[in-house]
């Protein structure tokens, strides 16, 4: 499995594979020990460091700064960083607001005696992908090793059930551009 730096997590999916538009760099928050849904903390981004307030109360806060080409990092307080992180699971995540595609990585891992963040593979990606025609939707699961494809017609006029197939692993790395998944799902869709 690949593993990426912060920074090259980020250009991983910028500019987003699917439309090319600028991507939202944003870091997921979970409980250790809860099944709630995540929330997602805006960094402020920069080409030297990302800077996010992991926790803001009336009498004090803990800030995070990662310095993504070298993934090192500094906090307001290393006490508090590690009470948060023995509470809290931190991942990335890039998302286009244009086409929805998404990138999630694993959970981060920190080496708190020396400032460093371990290198991080991906964790889900959703792709998705329209060619005026139809809709494809690719969910991949990099614990699973594998991807569910949805294709639906766009033209909800014509009366066509969507098509689901469950297939090996279908990263993004593995497609060069935007016109070759496209050659790739309709040859899926031919072959299916």
């Amino acid at each position: 499995m690949k593993k990426f730096t912060v920074k090259d997590f980020i250009t991983y999916n910028g500019p987003c594979f699917s439309c090319r538009a600028k991507i939202n760099f944003k870091i997921g928050v979970t409980f250790v020990n809860e099944r709630l849904d995540s929330a997602y903390l805006v960094p402020i981004v920069t080409n030297d460091f990302i800077e996010v307030d992991l926790k803001i109360n009336y009498n004090d806060g803990l800030k995070l700064k990662i310095f993504p080409k070298t993934n090192k990092f500094q906090t307001s307080s290393m006490k508090g960083l590690t009470k948060y992180l023995e509470e809290h699971k931190l991942y990335l995540r890039t998302h286009c607001d244009h086409c929805y595609t998404s990138v999630d990585s694993q959970f981060l891992e920190f080496n708190l005696l020396k400032e460093f963040i371990k290198p991080v593979g991906v964790s889900r990606e959703m792709i998705i992908v329209n060619d005026g025609h139809n809709m494809y939707q690719v969910h991949s699961s990099f614990i699973d090793e594998s991807s569910i494809v949805i294709v639906d017609r766009i033209n909800k006029a014509t009366p066509v059930s969507p098509i689901r197939m469950e297939l090996p692993l279908l990263p993004i790395y593995k497609f060069k551009n935007k016109e070759r998944f496209l050659e790739k799902m309709k040859t899926y869709l031919i072959f299916s």
